[in-house]
């Protein structure tokens, strides 16, 4: 039976370009090679299981609306489950290169979109090397999917032939607790859901009547509230500039893995620092290390701020396994510009902790699901419009804390890479498995050919951390920034009384009274309003901003 393809996952199926294929990609490794037969048995019974993968895509004949996902009659595993050597000496840069060549190649679109390479004559082992369609899932429940093929035990027997109905599969609950960043996301998603298709019924009516906004922000309270503060402020935020992260992307890539990580040491450094968590962590070594290779680059860092975006999954605890995608997007902008590890540390830790209670999640999976419902043209427009503000894409996911074993072979390392778009070349990932962390990036070949160098730079920056937390030299004294804004706010005002004291009158309320006469008071200083319409004021700016960003995505 046909199942009409959701708009999100639309959504990412229509983004797909040869600069930026939206395919998830992610590799198992393992000391010993793997029986291919238990192999073939394994994803047979467990992933092939999963109706989605025995689906293909299929245009409706009118050309016009939303695919269906229609079970390929022609389904045959061998078509996705392929076995290649490495070529001597069958190191780590082989496979390297050998997994960039197969991230490039896009997948057959009148097949199931997904592949498995087993990838034998590596160092004596081999790896597993997973690609999945964005359209699919999203990197959340992919990789539960993928996890929910691996056993607790070493000599678990061998999968049974695949039923007819999917298996509920094991829970691996406490193996894996997906730690979403923002804990708020969670509760909003029916809210967002709403919102979402609340905008798209209103984006016309936006667009030839901007009024209509104030009009909407009535109606629904904080909400539109909130959606008019955060559109404002994308419409306001700056593009970051191009750089080896971003900019003209060409088709090939490039790939690079850290050795994995002693988790112990750097709940070390975070315990130096009260309430940092490990995500701060890692995220404040990745930005040391993005400063050290901008630097290698001579490219200017001293005043430099650059934007990642991060998936937040926003799926009920419990739902996993539910393909398809549930996640919002979040920007987080990365103090490239500090040169104290400590100090770098600590404005991490304070932004990450301002988008905990920010309104950001909510509004960002609305906009997705507003994306999801226009034609293609328009949604890659959008996209290239939110998605250029930033120069990567920064995802964490804490995986199993205890070992799994696939087809009767321990899993020695995990990592996974999620696609980027737009001019974005750079894609982070932090994975941590059986008490290891391991640090993947995927970059553009033009723009940065050695991603390696930045790993390298994460290594230093990471051991410089570790040793002056040892050196019991860390000062875990409050932040306290510099308030540039009060100081030109003070300024400002000090401007203003020098001109009174001159015989000069600052401008008067730009605002009208409710009867439409202009407003006599006089302006506050650094503002076209008085003290009585500054609300007024600050609510049409944002209002005018939303109806131009709308505009700009329906030209």
């Amino acid at each position: 039976m046909a199942e009409r393809m959701s708009n999100a996952d639309n959504f990412w199926l229509s983004m797909d370009q040869p600069t930026n294929l939206m395919v998830i990609t992610g590799f198992m490794e393992f000391k010993k090679p793997l029986d291919f037969n238990r192999l073939y048995a394994t994803i047979d019974s467990r992933l092939a299981s999963f109706p989605r993968f025995q689906r293909k895509i299929v245009q409706p004949k009118s050309g016009i609306g939303v695919p269906n996902w229609e079970a390929d009659q022609h389904f045959d595993l061998r078509s996705h489950l392929q076995r290649i050597a490495l070529p001597e000496p069958g190191d780590k840069t082989e496979l390297q290169a050998m997994i960039a060549n197969l991230a490039v190649a896009p997948l057959d679109i009148h097949k199931p979109l997904w592949q498995v390479h087993l990838i034998e004559n590596y160092a004596g082992g081999c790896v597993l090397f997973f690609r999945i369609h964005h359209c699919i899932t999203d990197g959340i429940a992919g990789i539960y999917v993928l996890l929910s093929m691996a056993d607790q035990e070493p000599d678990a027997p061998w999968p049974k032939n695949r039923p007819e109905k999917k298996p509920k599969p094991f829970s691996l609950g406490r193996l894996l607790p997906i730690d979403a960043i923002i804990d708020t996301a969670t509760k909003t998603f029916h809210s967002a859901e709403k919102l979402g298709r609340k905008a798209i019924k209103e984006l016309e009516k936006v667009v030839t009547d901007p009024a209509h906004l104030k009009h909407l922000g009535k109606q629904y309270s904080c909400i539109p509230t909130d959606f008019a503060s955060v559109l404002s402020k994308y419409m306001i935020m700056s593009t970051d500039p191009n750089s080896a992260f971003k900019g003209k992307l060409g088709v090939r890539k490039r790939v690079a893995w850290t050795e994995p990580m002693s988790l112990d040491k750097i709940k070390t450094v975070g315990r130096a620092i009260s309430t940092a968590t490990l995500n701060d962590v890692l995220i404040a070594t990745v930005t040391g290390a993005m400063r050290r290779y901008l630097k290698s680059r001579n490219t200017r860092v001293n005043e430099l701020d650059l934007r990642v975006t991060v998936p937040v999954n926003i799926r009920k605890p419990g739902t996993e396994f539910e393909l398809g995608n549930k996640f919002s997007l979040v920007f987080l902008p990365l103090p490239v510009h500090l040169k104290d590890p400590i100090l770098r540390l600590k404005e991490v830790k304070r932004r990450m902790d301002q988008l905990k209670t920010s309104p950001d999640p909510l509004i960002n999976f609305a906009l997705l699901s507003v994306m999801g419902y226009l034609p293609p043209v328009l949604a890659k427009r959008a996209s290239a419009f939110f998605g250029n503000k930033a120069s990567g894409v920064l995802t964490n996911v804490p995986g199993p804390r205890q070992p799994l074993y696939l087809a009767g072979q321990k899993i020695e390392n995990f990592m996974f890479w999620v696609p980027r778009s737009g001019k974005i070349g750079l894609g982070i990932s932090i994975f941590s498995y059986d008490g290891k962390v391991t640090v993947g990036v995927a970059s553009d070949e033009g723009l940065m050919p050695d991603p390696e160098i930045l790993l390298e730079g994460f290594e230093e920056e990471f051991n410089s951390l570790l040793s002056l937390v040892q050196s019991g030299k860390v000062d875990d004294e409050p932040l306290v920034l510099h308030d540039r804004y009060k100081e030109a706010r003070l300024a400002a005002e000090t401007e203003t009384m020098t001109e009174i004291g001159a015989g000069m009158h600052p401008s008067s309320c730009q605002a009208l009274t409710k009867n439409g006469h202009p407003c006599k008071n006089r302006a506050l200083a650094g503002s076209d309003y008085c003290s009585v319409h500054r609300q007024q004021g600050a609510e049409e700016t944002q209002l005018k901003d939303v109806a131009k960003i709308m505009r700009e995505l329906t030209r």
